[in-house]
Formats: C-alpha cells, sequence, structure tokens
C-alpha cells in the first residue's frame, strides 16, 4: 500500500499524462487563449480600479451594418461605448463618459499578438470617438482628470 505523502513515481506520471491527454481531446484550450490572458495583464501601471461590464445591447441594424452598446462601470467611472464596423472593415466607438470632463483615453488593442494603443482626449460633455480600429481583442484605459488612479475596462472583443 502506498502513502498520498509519497514522491510521484512513474506509474502516477503515466496516469497523469493520460488524464491530461483525455482533457486535452475532450476540452482543449481555446485558440489564442494565452495571447488573450498576456494581452489582459500586460498594463505598464499595476494600481487600476477594473471596471464590470453591466450591460450588452445590440443596437438597432440598418442593412449589413451591425452595432453594440456597451456599458460598464465602476465606482468612480461609467463608460457607454457604441461599436459599430466601418464600410473599410474598421471599427468606430463612440463613448460618453461619467463624471464628464476632458479625459485621456486609451484604447489598448492586440493587432497580430502586438499591443497597439490609440489615444484621444473625452470632451467637456465626456464624449469621444475612436475610429478606424482594427477589429480584435481591445481594453478602454481611462486616466480621469483629477484623481491618480487609472480605470480599464474588461478585454473586449471589437
Amino acid at each position: 500500500m502506498t502513502s498520498p505523502d509519497e514522491p510521484l513515481d512513474e506509474h502516477d506520471r503515466t496516469i497523469l499524462a493520460g488524464v491530461k491527454d483525455l482533457w486535452t481531446a475532450a476540452d482543449p484550450m481555446p485558440a489564442g487563449l494565452l495571447d488573450r490572458v498576456k494581452f489582459a495583464i500586460e498594463l505598464e501601471n499595476v494600481d487600476l480600479e477594473v471596471l464590470r461590464l453591466t450591460e450588452v445591447q445590440p443596437a438597432a441594424a440598418r442593412g449589413d451594418e451591425q452595432s453594440r452598446l456597451i456599458t460598464f462601470d465602476s465606482e468612480s467611472v461609467t463608460i457607454m461605448v457604441s461599436i459599430r464596423p466601418n464600410p473599410d472593415g474598421t471599427i468606430r466607438v463612440d463613448g460618453w463618459l461619467t463624471p464628464a470632463g476632458r479625459h485621456p483615453i486609451e484604447l489598448r488593442s492586440a493587432d497580430r499578438g502586438t499591443a497597439t494603443e490609440t489615444t484621444t482626449v473625452s470632451d467637456e460633455d465626456g464624449r469621444f470617438v475612436l475610429d478606424t480600429i482594427q477589429p480584435g481583442l481591445a481594453q478602454l484605459i481611462v486616466r480621469p482628470t483629477g484623481s491618480s488612479r487609472t480605470v480599464t475596462t474588461p478585454s473586449i472583443s471589437l
């Protein structure tokens, strides 16, 4: 009789390899999962407040045009974005922030495994537009004026 406190032996390794093969066949890791995880944690500033995804709605569709309305919120910031495709295959993001004001905004996107950044500043009413964005995984990062804290959305697919 063996004890569970004994070190792994060759028989244990064979069983574990079989279990790994079973799960790899039955429930393989989604393609691109490791890249998405790395993208999500690659922010340089660790003092982040992560917004919660609170609502996703399909917006009205005309012809082939599809758009989504997504709302994120936290204790300090609420962001509502409308995401719609442009005719050239890029994406347009229209957004509204509360509290309103001129806040620096960055859109981090994963373009072919490399993080790219597009920046803008919201207007006095909290509105902003990011246009001609490549489709793919992205995060919005807001640096609210007058606050030392950075706020970010979870990764979303554009």
